[in-house]
């Protein structure tokens, strides 16, 4: 739909503007004193995922200039709705969120005692805009509950992978360079609203220089969520749901950075660049 061109400039508007944001908003975070011991006891500045917001915002006002469409604007709006959303979760997670408790389980177990915690009230924030988001494009209610699924569990999986330098970032620019290949139509453009922020940041976070927290997190998890709900068959959803759903049981039962350092593939590439 838009042409080579038109991507490429996406694409560089993205990867240059959130590059030259980086130094502005680390030394805002620092400023205001959002720093926080790294796996090393570093303190380093937390909430980076901020500086993908404004290349979003930006190029998603540049491709809504020029859609056409109604159901290709609802398209845009949602997917930008929703990483907004949970950008507004996730700093607020960050901020004043209390680290005694983690996990999906362990927050929903302190819920069911009257206990709300920040991630308990990310995780069925993150429920409801899955929901909302799958009312808005759904067909059936089989496809709202596999989409809404899809939704709320993909946005956390960025959370099980974001424990060490890059590893995170690593995992979704396989995921997301995966769909922006095998995406078409409309949707096909939307990927560029976020892949090249998330590019322009890599480095900064391989470094340990900064950590994009689940304010950054939460963000590259929805817009996997959306994209793998909007366009994809029946098929594929129910796989990438049942892939979801094992790794979530896996990393309650076991530490998934235990699991990466015992293998000497993985670890050769969780490793690679730090």
């Amino acid at each position: 739909m838009y042409s080579y061109v038109f991507r490429g400039i996406v694409f560089l508007l993205g990867l240059i503007g959130t590059y030259l944001m980086i130094p502005l908003f680390k030394n805002l975070l620092i400023d205001s004193n959002c720093i926080r011991p790294n796996y090393k006891g570093e303190m380093i500045p937390v909430s980076m995922g901020i500086v993908f917001l404004p290349m979003i915002i930006i190029n998603g006002i540049i491709v809504a200039f020029f859609t056409i469409d109604a159901i290709s604007m609802l398209c845009l709006f949602l997917f930008i709705f929703g990483m907004m959303a949970m950008f507004f979760a996730g700093i607020i997670d960050d901020t004043i969120g209390n680290r005694d408790v983690s996990g999906l389980k362990g927050h929903f177990k302190s819920l069911f005692k009257g206990k709300l915690t920040t991630g308990g009230f990310k995780a069925l924030f993150g429920g409801f805009v899955g929901l909302i988001i799958s009312v808005s494009i759904s067909k059936n209610i089989i496809d709202i509950i596999i989409n809404t699924l899809i939704i709320a569990l993909s946005t956390n999986l960025m959370n099980l992978f974001d424990l060490r330098p890059g590893r995170a970032i690593k995992v979704y620019l396989v995921i997301m360079i995966t769909i922006f290949i095998t995406l078409t139509g409309y949707i096909k453009i939307l990927p560029l609203l976020i892949l090249p922020n998330v590019l322009a940041y890599f480095n900064f976070d391989l470094k340990a220089k900064a950590m994009m927290g689940d304010t950054g997190s939460n963000v590259l998890g929805i817009s996997i969520g959306i994209l793998m709900a909007f366009g994809y068959t029946l098929n594929v959803r129910i796989g990438w749901l049942v892939f979801l759903v094992l790794i979530h049981v896996l990393t309650e039962k076991f530490s998934l950075t235990k699991i990466i350092e015992k293998n000497k593939g993985l670890n050769f590439i969780d490793r690679l660049g730090r």
